[in-house]
């Protein structure tokens, strides 16, 4: 099991290990009752973006996280489904990853916390509704856009941030 202990070094030589345990607490800390293959999606999520190169674009001379608006505008320019699916799962998982990441900032401002869970929980919305039939991830995708604010609170323990309903 994961220290979840903000003060202390994490060692792990295995990511997505570690990031199972901490996924699964995180969930039932929160009481959260999600899908295994949704949890196994967070998981997957926050491994990848343990890379920082995963999280951040370099656009105008800078590394820089891009804007969910932009994200946005992107996949509605799409030439194919295909495309457009591409950049709503990017915005969903970057509105995953930043409103938990930033969770505590952001709940300073609550429409900034509104707009990131409405962005994120609209693109896995999309996702969801769009997915071809033999699609699993479809199941994923609609818990996620169902339960988005829940899956930012998961976000939040796991990243050491306080969650909207966690009180410091």
């Amino acid at each position: 099991m994961p220290d979840l202990d903000n003060d202390r070094l994490i060692q792990t030589g295995q990511l997505n290990e570690y990031f199972h345990h901490a996924v699964h607490a995180a969930a039932d800390r929160r009481h959260l009752a999600a899908n295994q293959a949704t949890l196994h999606y967070l998981t997957l999520l926050l491994s990848q973006f343990a890379r920082s190169e995963q999280v951040f674009d370099y656009a105008d001379g800078r590394l820089q996280v891009r804007p969910l608006a932009l994200l946005y505008g992107d996949a509605l320019a799409a030439r194919s489904e295909r495309e457009r699916r591409l950049w709503l799962q990017r915005l969903g998982d970057l509105a995953l990853f930043i409103g938990g990441l930033f969770a505590g900032r952001l709940n300073r401002h609550f429409s900034d916390l509104d707009y990131c869970v409405a962005m994120g929980g609209n693109a896995y919305g999309y996702l969801q509704q769009t997915a071809p039939q033999a699609d699993d991830r479809a199941v994923v995708f609609g818990e996620l856009a169902d339960g988005f604010a829940g899956f930012v609170d998961v976000v939040a323990v796991v990243t050491g941030k306080q969650g909207r309903g966690t009180r410091a």
